[in-house]
């Protein structure tokens, strides 16, 4: 669908990843100090926000590039416009170091969730192996092996996929959130009023994301589930198939 010339599903899709993994701080809770998590936190959002900012404020004040023109390449030849071909050079060589970072941050991330469920026995204990180096290795391998399954997609489909997965996963967060905090907190009447009030945007926004989703993310969301559901009773099903055969 177009709206004043905006094309709203890699609009919405585009915008939604860049807040895609905003919750894999939790994962790093155990292994560092509060005051660590928080100074992280708070740092990481504000390169965040001017990584993305200053680079787009100033693209867009100092060239004379159109919109039909903003494509994979743009800051590069914005760089190369304003500061030179060396500038041009530097934000493609830079774009790829932290490309780089992303990919292993993530697969840590990913790999210690996975660990997590592991180490609490909701999924396979298998995952919850860990390498001479205290990294959780065949968590890693099936983070790797998803990620191999991805690569020959478009870019455009891997955002939507990633997208999707991510809202299933938040919405969960969100009414675990709400199962803990306001069904059966102990806080005050005010305080749960608010908690309500404060999940009722990012729900709808996720709906919206889901709702905008193309028939293929749905069957990949529904395989995602299932494989999820499978991998989450396989310690039931294996013990139920011993106690049967002995």
């Amino acid at each position: 669908a177009y709206l004043a010339g905006i094309a709203f599903r890699p609009f919405i899709n585009n915008l939604y990843w860049n807040f895609n993994g905003f919750d894999q701080g939790s994962h790093y809770s155990t292994t560092v100090t509060k005051t660590t998590l928080f100074n992280g936190i708070t740092g990481s959002f504000l390169l965040t926000a001017s990584g993305y900012l200053l680079p787009i404020l100033i693209s867009t004040g100092a060239t004379d590039l159109e919109q039909d023109e903003w494509k994979e390449g743009a800051f590069a030849v914005a760089g190369t416009e304003i500061g030179g071909r060396w500038l041009g050079n530097w934000i493609v060589v830079s774009s790829g170091i932290s490309l780089l970072a992303q990919f292993f941050s993530e697969m840590s991330a990913d790999s210690m969730a996975v660990q997590g469920l592991a180490d609490r026995g909701q999924i396979p204990a298998v995952f919850s192996h860990r390498s001479r180096f205290d990294t959780p290795t065949y968590a890693l391998l099936l983070d790797l092996l998803v990620i191999l399954l991805l690569l020959p997609l478009p870019f455009g489909i891997i955002i939507e996929l990633s997208n999707f997965s991510f809202c299933i996963s938040v919405t969960i967060e969100f009414l675990a959130f709400a199962q803990i905090r306001i069904r059966h907190g102990d806080c005050t009447m005010i305080r749960k009023v608010l908690y309500s009030i404060m999940l009722i945007a990012p729900l709808l926004f996720n709906i919206a994301v889901l709702l905008l989703a193309s028939y293929a993310s749905c069957i990949y969301g529904a395989c995602m589930t299932v494989f999820g559901v499978l991998l989450i009773n396989a310690k039931r099903i294996d013990s139920a198939c011993c106690s049967r055969y002995r």
